[in-house]
């Protein structure tokens, strides 16, 4: 019995690297021998909310520069763009949720692109509803109303939400909306839950105006599903190694800074878009960090176990979110990824 554990605007850059002479050997040169810093794009997971306000820190706090890298960063539009993006070669690095890259690699779609780290060491998916809704648990949305945006990585996961905590996903009605309108439309009573990630909570009690959010976590049911993984091309990785670890060090450097410092970290990001509110913000980093680190296991931010991808593959199988078979190692360069 398998345990039940704890519930862009993409601009098309033609871009090229320019990396030192003997840089693929192995040997990282220090960056201060390098003529130049090397150019690489970077595209948030989606927008410019508070939980992206890492990348910030590794620009601010000067972790890029250390490691001779100038980074260009630009909103992302989710996973499916994101994914996209890198596998048309508009940009070098992205989050995708891991998730996504399970389901898309079954089905063909994660060609040229691997996951080279874990932001989150559990996926942040969450169902959320308000005081009043009759929603308090998984069974309890038979019956109601689900708005989610289109193609969500979260729609895409309820199918095997729903199979392990015994709801039958055709009595739940699904409902397109706009990420914009989510919680506009929970809050006015349009529908009666929302998908969402555990860190949008605060957005979605300022948008319910002080109604109690009720919040279920799709890691209290699948707990060996990654969150967001740090993707980048193949051939960038095959061809660029030393590029990819130090870009992915300096990135983890200021995911771990941004963990530990909320509210500065989102005093950052708001240097960089002004619209942003930096309470909201730091709330959203406040909840995002416990998922950053796994808990009490000594393993390194950004770490990803060969294992664990094979039973999450397995879990999704199962549960009938794929058929094909994927390996663990068609998803992810796990020789660059984070060692202790």
């Amino acid at each position: 019995m398998r345990r039940l554990p704890r519930t862009i605007t993409v601009m098309a850059l033609a871009l090229t690297i320019a990396l030192p002479a003997g840089c693929g050997s192995g040997a990282q040169e220090p960056p201060e021998a390098r003529a130049e810093a090397d150019q690489v794009t970077y595209l948030t997971a989606f927008g410019t909310f508070g939980r992206e306000a890492y990348v910030y820190v590794a620009q601010e706090k000067g972790y890029f520069r250390e490691a001779g890298i100038s980074v260009a960063v630009q909103p992302g539009q989710g996973s499916g763009k994101n994914l996209a993006a890198l596998a048309g070669n508009r940009a070098h690095f992205a989050p995708i949720d891991f998730t996504y890259t399970l389901i898309s690699a079954a089905g063909g779609k994660t060609a040229g692109v691997t996951t080279v780290a874990a932001i989150h060491q559990q996926t942040l998916a969450a169902i959320m509803t308000l005081a009043g809704s009759g929603i308090s648990k998984p069974g309890d949305l038979e019956g109601k109303t689900f708005g989610d945006a289109p193609g969500s990585v979260i729609t895409a996961m309820f199918p095997t939400y729903a199979k392990l905590t015994g709801v039958d996903p055709a009595k739940v009605k699904m409902v397109s909306l706009e990420p914009a309108q989510l919680g506009a439309n929970l809050a006015s009573g349009q529908v009666d839950a929302i998908g969402q990630y555990v860190v949008g909570r605060p957005t979605v009690q300022n948008a319910a105006k002080g109604k109690e959010v009720t919040v279920l976590p799709f890691g209290d049911v699948i707990t060996d599903l990654y969150g967001l993984g740090l993707s980048t091309t193949s051939t960038l990785a095959t061809q660029k190694p030393d590029l990819v670890k130090r870009f992915t060090g300096a990135l983890l450097k200021g995911l771990a800074y941004a963990a530990d410092h909320p509210r500065e970290a989102a005093e950052l990001l708001v240097k960089h878009h002004p619209t942003q509110n930096v309470d909201a913000a730091a709330a959203e980093l406040t909840l995002m960090a416990p998922y950053v680190r796994a808990s009490g296991s000594g393993t390194p931010i950004g770490a990803m176990d060969r294992e664990r991808v094979a039973r999450a593959i397995s879990v999704l199988r199962e549960a009938g979110a794929f058929t094909n078979d994927v390996t663990p190692e068609s998803v992810v360069s796990f020789d660059l990824t984070p060692k202790s």
